[in-house]
Protein backbone atom coordinates (compact mmCIF):
# COMPACT_ATOMS: atom_id res chain seq x y z
CA UNK A 1 0.00 0.00 0.00
CA UNK A 2 1.07 3.54 -0.72
CA UNK A 3 0.17 6.65 1.24
CA UNK A 4 -3.23 7.01 -0.46
CA UNK A 5 -4.27 3.41 0.25
CA UNK A 6 -3.15 3.67 3.88
CA UNK A 7 -5.06 6.93 4.26
CA UNK A 8 -8.12 5.30 2.70
CA UNK A 9 -8.20 2.28 5.02
CA UNK A 10 -7.52 4.37 8.13
CA UNK A 11 -9.77 7.29 7.16
CA UNK A 12 -7.01 9.90 7.42
CA UNK A 13 -5.50 12.46 5.05
CA UNK A 14 -2.75 11.04 2.81
CA UNK A 15 -0.39 13.69 4.15
CA UNK A 16 -0.86 12.31 7.69
CA UNK A 17 1.22 9.27 6.74
CA UNK A 18 4.35 11.28 5.96
CA UNK A 19 3.62 14.24 8.27
CA UNK A 20 2.64 12.29 11.42
CA UNK A 21 3.07 8.53 11.12
CA UNK A 22 6.64 8.57 9.80
CA UNK A 23 8.00 11.16 12.29
CA UNK A 24 6.27 9.37 15.20
CA UNK A 25 7.67 6.00 14.16
CA UNK A 26 4.28 4.43 13.43
CA UNK A 27 5.65 3.61 9.96
CA UNK A 28 9.22 3.64 8.71
CA UNK A 29 10.63 4.13 5.24
CA UNK A 30 12.99 1.24 6.02
CA UNK A 31 9.94 -1.06 6.02
CA UNK A 32 8.84 0.17 2.58
CA UNK A 33 9.96 -0.67 -0.92
CA UNK A 34 10.80 2.45 -2.88
CA UNK A 35 9.42 2.40 -6.42
CA UNK A 36 9.79 5.42 -8.72
CA UNK A 37 10.60 7.58 -5.71
CA UNK A 38 7.52 6.59 -3.70
CA UNK A 39 7.28 4.32 -0.63
CA UNK A 40 5.01 1.29 -0.66
CA UNK A 41 4.48 -0.81 2.47
CA UNK A 42 3.47 -4.49 2.71
CA UNK A 43 -0.28 -4.88 3.32
CA UNK A 44 0.06 -7.11 6.38
CA UNK A 45 2.35 -4.58 8.04
CA UNK A 46 -0.19 -1.82 7.39
CA UNK A 47 -3.07 -3.92 8.75
CA UNK A 48 -1.10 -4.71 11.92
CA UNK A 49 -0.91 -0.97 12.72
CA UNK A 50 -4.60 -0.95 13.68
CA UNK A 51 -5.45 -0.37 17.31
CA UNK A 52 -8.13 -2.53 18.97
CA UNK A 53 -11.61 -1.94 17.52
CA UNK A 54 -13.77 0.58 19.34
CA UNK A 55 -10.86 2.51 20.78
CA UNK A 56 -9.42 5.86 19.85
CA UNK A 57 -6.69 6.25 17.29
CA UNK A 58 -5.82 4.10 14.28
CA UNK A 59 -9.04 2.29 13.38
CA UNK A 60 -8.91 0.07 10.32
CA UNK A 61 -11.90 0.22 7.97
CA UNK A 62 -12.17 -3.47 7.06
CA UNK A 63 -14.64 -2.80 4.21
CA UNK A 64 -12.23 -0.39 2.54
CA UNK A 65 -9.37 -2.81 3.06
CA UNK A 66 -11.33 -5.60 1.39
CA UNK A 67 -12.10 -3.33 -1.59
CA UNK A 68 -8.40 -2.55 -2.07
CA UNK A 69 -7.42 -6.21 -1.69
CA UNK A 70 -10.03 -7.27 -4.27
CA UNK A 71 -8.85 -4.60 -6.72
CA UNK A 72 -5.26 -5.81 -6.33
CA UNK A 73 -6.14 -9.49 -6.42
CA UNK A 74 -4.37 -9.86 -3.08
CA UNK A 75 -4.38 -13.37 -1.68
CA UNK A 76 -1.88 -12.81 1.12
CA UNK A 77 -0.89 -10.00 3.46
CA UNK A 78 2.90 -9.81 3.53
CA UNK A 79 4.35 -8.27 6.68
CA UNK A 80 7.83 -7.38 5.45
CA UNK A 81 9.25 -5.94 2.24
CA UNK A 82 11.33 -9.10 1.87
CA UNK A 83 8.10 -11.02 1.21
CA UNK A 84 7.17 -8.76 -1.72
CA UNK A 85 8.03 -9.61 -5.33
CA UNK A 86 10.19 -7.17 -7.29
CA UNK A 87 7.93 -4.26 -8.28
CA UNK A 88 8.87 -1.51 -10.73
CA UNK A 89 7.40 1.81 -11.78
CA UNK A 90 7.96 4.10 -14.75
CA UNK A 91 11.41 5.25 -13.64
CA UNK A 92 12.68 1.69 -13.26
CA UNK A 93 11.05 0.58 -16.53
CA UNK A 94 12.84 3.44 -18.29
CA UNK A 95 16.16 2.26 -16.83
CA UNK A 96 15.45 -1.38 -17.71
CA UNK A 97 15.10 -0.38 -21.38
CA UNK A 98 17.57 2.52 -21.44
CA UNK A 99 15.04 5.22 -22.36
CA UNK A 100 13.88 8.53 -20.94
CA UNK A 101 11.12 8.26 -18.27
CA UNK A 102 8.89 10.47 -20.45
CA UNK A 103 9.07 7.82 -23.20
CA UNK A 104 8.19 5.13 -20.66
CA UNK A 105 5.16 7.16 -19.59
CA UNK A 106 4.10 7.65 -23.22
CA UNK A 107 4.50 3.91 -23.82
CA UNK A 108 1.78 3.18 -21.24
CA UNK A 109 -0.66 4.97 -23.56
CA UNK A 110 0.66 3.38 -26.76
CA UNK A 111 -2.04 2.02 -29.06
CA UNK A 112 0.31 -0.86 -29.91
CA UNK A 113 0.41 -1.97 -26.29
CA UNK A 114 4.12 -1.22 -26.09
CA UNK A 115 4.20 -2.01 -22.37
CA UNK A 116 2.03 -4.62 -20.70
CA UNK A 117 -0.86 -3.28 -18.63
CA UNK A 118 0.23 -2.33 -15.11
CA UNK A 119 -0.26 -5.03 -12.50
CA UNK A 120 -1.26 -2.42 -9.93
CA UNK A 121 -2.30 1.22 -9.69
CA UNK A 122 -1.22 2.41 -6.24
CA UNK A 123 -1.24 5.98 -4.98
CA UNK A 124 -1.76 7.17 -8.55
CA UNK A 125 1.23 5.29 -9.97
CA UNK A 126 1.26 2.37 -12.41
CA UNK A 127 3.32 -0.50 -10.99
CA UNK A 128 4.42 -3.75 -12.61
CA UNK A 129 5.91 -6.93 -11.32
CA UNK A 130 9.39 -7.06 -12.85
CA UNK A 131 8.43 -10.47 -14.25
CA UNK A 132 5.52 -8.87 -16.16
CA UNK A 133 7.90 -6.38 -17.79
CA UNK A 134 10.38 -9.13 -18.65
CA UNK A 135 7.65 -11.37 -20.09
CA UNK A 136 6.64 -8.54 -22.45
CA UNK A 137 10.19 -7.31 -23.20
CA UNK A 138 10.44 -8.87 -26.66
CA UNK A 139 7.17 -7.24 -27.71
CA UNK A 140 8.26 -3.89 -26.23
CA UNK A 141 11.55 -4.00 -28.13
CA UNK A 142 9.80 -4.91 -31.39
CA UNK A 143 7.18 -2.17 -31.09
CA UNK A 144 9.94 0.38 -30.41
CA UNK A 145 11.69 -0.65 -33.65
CA UNK A 146 8.45 -0.27 -35.62
CA UNK A 147 7.42 3.06 -34.05
CA UNK A 148 7.27 5.92 -36.52
CA UNK A 149 6.06 8.66 -34.20
CA UNK A 150 8.39 8.16 -31.28
CA UNK A 151 11.57 6.60 -32.65
CA UNK A 152 14.23 5.29 -30.39
CA UNK A 153 15.07 1.71 -29.76
CA UNK A 154 14.34 0.15 -26.42
CA UNK A 155 16.91 -2.47 -25.42
CA UNK A 156 16.65 -4.65 -22.35
CA UNK A 157 19.59 -3.91 -20.04
CA UNK A 158 20.53 -7.13 -18.24
CA UNK A 159 22.65 -5.35 -15.61
CA UNK A 160 19.68 -3.20 -14.50
CA UNK A 161 17.41 -6.25 -14.38
CA UNK A 162 19.97 -8.10 -12.25
CA UNK A 163 20.32 -5.14 -9.86
CA UNK A 164 16.53 -4.98 -9.46
CA UNK A 165 16.25 -8.73 -8.85
CA UNK A 166 19.02 -8.74 -6.25
CA UNK A 167 17.94 -5.57 -4.44
CA UNK A 168 21.10 -3.66 -5.45
CA UNK A 169 19.33 -1.20 -7.76
CA UNK A 170 20.38 2.37 -6.90
CA UNK A 171 19.27 4.15 -10.08
CA UNK A 172 16.48 6.65 -10.73
CA UNK A 173 13.45 6.03 -8.54
CA UNK A 174 15.37 4.21 -5.80
CA UNK A 175 15.18 7.14 -3.39
CA UNK A 176 12.23 9.06 -2.00
CA UNK A 177 11.91 12.52 -3.46
CA UNK A 178 11.24 15.01 -0.70
CA UNK A 179 8.45 17.51 -1.21
CA UNK A 180 7.70 20.93 0.22
CA UNK A 181 10.18 22.57 2.62
CA UNK A 182 12.34 19.43 2.85
CA UNK A 183 12.89 19.46 -0.91
CA UNK A 184 14.08 23.06 -0.79
CA UNK A 185 16.48 22.19 2.02
CA UNK A 186 18.16 19.15 0.59
CA UNK A 187 16.56 16.97 -2.07
CA UNK A 188 16.05 13.26 -1.68
CA UNK A 189 15.99 11.03 1.35
CA UNK A 190 18.18 7.99 0.92
CA UNK A 191 16.37 4.77 1.74
CA UNK A 192 17.42 1.18 1.25
CA UNK A 193 14.85 -0.60 -0.88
Amino acid sequence: MGRKEIAHVYNIAPTAVSDRWIPRGTLSYEDAVIVSGKPFWPGGLVVDLALPAGGRGRQLDVGRLETIEQAQGAGVRPKSKGELPCVVGLQEVAEVFGVDPVKASQATKSAQGMLPPADYELSGSPLWLLETILAGAEHTEQVSKDAKRNPGEWKLRAEVVEDLKTGRYAGPGSMIKERGKKAAEGGAAPVDS
